[in-house]
């Protein structure tokens, strides 16, 4: 199959690559096109308003946004290892978009890059079409775990990168909006949702992988 000439283990930033995509070619859903009606500059233009007004701004006012400017797409990340485990996982998830077995009808994979505290690593984005929608959102992380993905997956709307918030910000948002771990012995999935809070300093690898995520977000040109 094709998806495996492309395993990211091959493909590096420092080489002038980016991001890896898969597509599902053929959507029995013709709402493909539903992207082409958000108004991310409104939305931009509406955050600055905001901002300058100096009202508080909440996670509920974000999403308020997201529904007026219908910016609503977002992600299931799954952080794996660079190599052989992180090319299986990449290989699972493209290969179940393309035959129709997730909701999600694309993803993508960052090019390797070693970082300041792991020598590489790659998070695989995931979307689906409204995070808005907790059943669309929740039906979207069963049909990735029904692919065989055990790992911690994190979920976060696209609105927090078009409007430049990160997990560092002034307004102590937190970008990712669920948590989901796989309990193996019950074989479910415990799917958690996060909540705003003021943040302390970073211990975890995981929340480091996230503030270096979130700085590929800035670089990469094009990002879906």
């Amino acid at each position: 199959m094709i998806i495996d000439m492309y395993a990211p283990f091959c493909f590096s930033r420092e080489d002038g690559f980016g991001w890896i995509h898969v597509k599902r070619s053929q959507d029995d859903d013709d709402d493909d096109d539903d992207d082409d009606d958000d108004d991310v500059d409104g939305l931009i233009e509406a955050w600055e308003k905001l901002i300058s007004s100096g009202r508080y701004i909440s996670r509920e006012k974000v999403f308020e946004l997201a529904k007026k400017y219908k910016c609503t797409c977002g992600k299931w990340m799954l952080f794996v290892s660079t190599g052989g485990k992180g090319d299986y996982l990449w290989s699972l998830i493209a290969k179940g978009i393309v035959n129709g077995r997730t909701l999600s009808t694309q993803a993508k994979i960052n090019a390797t890059e070693e970082t300041e505290y792991c020598k590489s690593y790659h998070v695989i984005c995931m979307y689906n079409k409204n995070f808005l929608d907790r059943d669309q959102m929740l039906e979207s992380e069963r049909t990735i775990r029904s692919l065989g993905i055990k790992g911690t997956l994190k979920y976060k709307p696209d609105i927090y990168t078009y409007l430049g918030v990160y997990r560092r910000n002034p307004w102590q948002l937190n970008p990712i909006i669920y948590t989901s771990n796989f309990d193996i012995l019950k074989n479910q999935s415990i799917i958690e949702e996060t909540t705003d809070h003021k943040r302390k300093q970073r211990h975890s690898e995981l929340e480091m992988l996230l503030d270096d995520n979130d700085g590929i977000e800035r670089q990469i040109e094009n990002v879906m």
